[in-house]
């Protein structure tokens, strides 16, 4: 038995559709269902042997984890979804406190190369966890990811919204590779098959998801209380493969952040 990690989040459901539906076959595979961050260090540790994870917990790991090919969760311009949302402009944060997800990885590490880099300042930053309840209730700033995203960025007390694949194709003219699908090196050695096999089946799963782009919108746009147009322009925007323009990408943030960029892959 497989186990494989599974966020459901709508960037997600497109490439888990054909399994979520029941028209790919689950035979040997067992899903765990849990928020980003804890995807990884489940991989990390072991407790899974498959999973979407950050892109900074690949390249962080990278002796660990061998890519899917062509699989990615990565957006060109606005991703919609990785927002970093502010009472203020975003150069007057110097010093003043700014929120950052628990649930991602890739987006704080991000956020922070940008502040720093792009815009000069070092804000004090602190940590949060909607499901523990535990933003204070007039953050200056704070950065949110996912479904929260959608719901976060209709507070009409942030002001300056600020789209972070959009800062990082400003500033680098690449899309930017949010997640991407890992199997650990040890498993792949020991259950190659199966492995092999589960990949076949997560493309038929994605082929069946961008098919259906339309009814994943019906279904999940009364969820997050938008409009069935705005889900559709936001799943249209995002790329779910991992291409030459995605794999420039990653080693550029590789880069960035100071790790490894060599991107291994299962054969």
């Amino acid at each position: 038995m497989l186990k494989v990690g599974i966020i459901e989040y709508l960037n997600t459901i497109p490439v888990y559709y054909g399994f979520l539906k029941g028209t790919v076959d689950t035979t040997g595979i067992e899903f765990v269902e849990d928020v980003p961050s804890e995807l990884n260090e489940l991989l990390r540790e072991g407790f899974l042997d498959i999973s979407v994870i950050s892109s900074y917990e690949y390249l962080s790991n990278s002796d660990k984890y061998l890519l899917f090919p062509d699989f990615s969760i990565s957006a060109k311009r606005k991703v919609l979804s990785v927002l970093f949302l502010s009472t203020m402009p975003i150069h007057q944060l110097h010093r003043k406190d700014v929120w950052l997800t628990r649930s991602s990885m890739t987006s704080r590490e991000l956020l922070k190369y940008l502040l720093k880099n792009v815009y000069g300042i070092e804000p004090n930053y602190y940590y949060y966890s909607l499901k523990d309840n535990d933003l204070p209730k007039n953050p200056t700033a704070l950065l949110t990811i996912g479904d929260d995203a959608f719901k976060l960025s209709k507070n009409k007390k942030f002001i300056f919204i600020y789209d972070l694949a959009e800062e990082w194709f400003n500033i680098h003219g690449l899309p930017f590779v949010f997640a991407v699908w890992a199997v650990r090196k040890d498993v792949f050695e020991k259950r190659p098959d199966e492995v092999r096999s589960f990949y076949k089946k997560l493309l038929e799963s994605r082929a069946e998801g961008i098919k259906n782009l339309k009814k994943i919108c019906t279904t999940y746009s009364p969820k997050l209380s938008i409009k069935c147009e705005d889900c559709m322009e936001y799943l249209e925007n995002l790329r779910f493969n991992l291409g030459e323009d995605e794999k420039k990408s990653l080693q550029l943030f590789a880069q960035s952040i100071g790790v490894p960029s060599k991107l291994e892959f299962i054969q």
